[in-house]
């Protein structure tokens, strides 16, 4: 089943946070929402290296049907045209189906690296992250 995106809104920047302007989408499949996706628009080292450019969600009755990998592939172009050749996700260890819906994607896995102490991540909870390239 094809996947739309939807524009929902644009984050203005943080600087304050480090935050860059963040482009919100809805995930469409079959004229429902099935989910979100975000663009972050910065290009930062912490960006490309904790954060990630990409942050993404498939509400739990509509996950399996791959409309995650297919939400990546809509967003390509827009990356694109905002003047990335690549995109950077990161993602938790543990989060396996995460991990394949990238790989599915055609992400490559480049490392895992642990978090900062002081970052907004390892605040949260999480340690170390999974760091994937998405070529656009």
């Amino acid at each position: 089943m094809a996947v739309t995106l939807s524009l929902q809104k644009l984050a203005e920047a943080d600087p304050s946070r480090g935050w860059a302007p963040t482009e919100f989408y809805d995930i469409v499949a079959a004229g429902k929402v099935v989910g979100s996706i975000q663009l972050r628009l910065g290009n930062t080292d912490y960006m490309r290296l904790y954060g990630g450019h990409v942050g993404y969600k498939v509400e739990p009755e509509h996950r399996g049907h791959g409309y995650a990998s297919k939400a990546l592939a809509a967003l390509r172009p827009i990356a694109q045209h905002h003047g990335f050749d690549e995109i950077w996700i990161t993602v938790r260890p543990d989060n396996i189906a995460s991990c394949r819906t990238l790989e599915k994607a055609g992400a490559s896995y480049e490392e895992t690296v642990a978090v900062p102490l002081d970052s907004d991540l390892y605040a949260r909870g999480d340690l170390h992250m999974r760091r994937y390239r998405l070529s656009v």
